[in-house]
């Protein structure tokens, strides 16, 4: 049962990069040090790297 919870909780923090990328390409002020600041460097660094991916994907769809 824990690897099916430890998906969900990937979709879940995937959807929330993916909303977080969405605004800031729509010009509103999103703080990613103020969003991973209570993570340990692995989930940080995987979050910021998600951001980093959706966000470009974001300002491409919005050209």
């Amino acid at each position: 049962m824990k690897k099916v919870e430890d998906i969900y909780a990937m979709r879940n923090f995937e959807f929330l990069v993916i909303t977080f990328a969405q605004m800031a390409a729509q010009g509103r002020t999103v703080d990613i040090d103020s969003l991973t600041g209570n993570m340990d460097e692995t989930h940080r660094a995987w979050f910021t790297e998600r951001y980093r991916h959706w966000l470009a994907i974001s300002r491409q769809e919005l050209q």
